[in-house]
C-alpha cells in the first residue's frame, strides 16, 4: 500500500470500507473481502507499456481488448503477483481479483462483492452519479440486481465512446439475463485459473 499513489491508495481503503460492509450483507466473511480488497489494485498504477511487459512475466495472454486498453490487465497482474511473489492462496479472491475491472460468468459471491465494492465506493460514485443507483441496489435489493444494472450502465458508456466491451464483461452480463448455465464456460477455459 505505501507504494501505491495517494489517490489510489485512498480508493483502495474506500474499497476496503465497502467491500466489508457488503461481505456483511451477503454472507461473506469480511476478512477475506477487506483481503481482497487490498489487493485489487495493486498495479493499477503502472504504465500500460509497463502492464503489458508484467502480463508477459507472469505468463497472461492478453486478447485484442486489453492490448488496446492495457489498463485492463491491472487486475489479472495483480493477482498473479499475489499469487506467485507474496504466497496470497485464497483462489476465490484471487479470481475476483483478477475479473474485478471487467467481471465474468459464474462469479461467486465474494467477486461480485469486490466487483461492486470497487464501483460503489464514494470517490467513484462522485465521478459517476448514474452509478448511485448501483450502490441503492445492492444495499436495498439484490447483488445480482446492482450487478445487472452496472453492467447495463458501462455498456452504454462504453457504447456511447465507441470503446470496446471485453467479452468477459458481455458473458457475465449474459449469464444474469439468461441464467448460469447458458453463459458460462469461457473463463475457466483460458488459461487464467486460480484453483489449480
Amino acid at each position: 500500500m505505501d507504494a501505491l499513489p495517494q489517490s489510489l491508495r485512498e480508493h483502495v481503503l474506500r474499497v476496503e470500507v465497502e467491500a466489508q460492509k457488503l461481505a456483511r450483507r451477503y454472507d461473506i466473511e469480511p476478512e477475506r473481502a477487506r483481503l481482497a480488497a487490498l489487493g485489487h489494485d495493486l498495479v493499477r498504477h503502472k504504465p500500460e507499456p509497463e502492464l503489458l511487459e508484467l502480463a508477459r512475466a507472469y505468463d497472461l495472454r492478453p486478447d485484442p481488448v486489453e492490448t488496446a486498453a492495457p489498463v485492463l490487465m491491472h487486475g489479472p497482474v495483480a493477482a498473479k503477483m499475489l499469487a506467485r511473489d507474496y504466497g496470497y492462496a485464497d483462489a476465490e479472491a484471487l479470481i475476483g481479483i483478477d475479473c474485478h475491472t471487467t467481471g465474468r460468468a459464474g462469479m461467486t459471491m465474494l467477486e461480485k462483492v469486490l466487483f461492486i465494492a470497487d464501483k460503489i465506493e464514494p470517490g467513484k460514485l462522485d465521478r459517476s452519479p448514474a452509478w448511485r443507483e448501483v450502490a441503492d441496489l445492492a444495499a436495498t435489493s439484490d447483488i445480482d440486481v446492482a450487478l445487472l444494472r452496472f453492467l447495463d450502465l458501462r455498456i452504454d458508456e462504453a457504447v456511447a465512446e465507441r470503446l470496446p466491451i471485453h467479452q468477459r464483461m458481455l458473458e457475465a452480463r449474459n449469464e444474469l439475463l439468461l441464467g448460469a448455465d447458458a453463459a458460462r464456460g469461457t473463463w475457466f477455459n483460458s488459461g487464467r485459473g486460480y484453483l489449480t
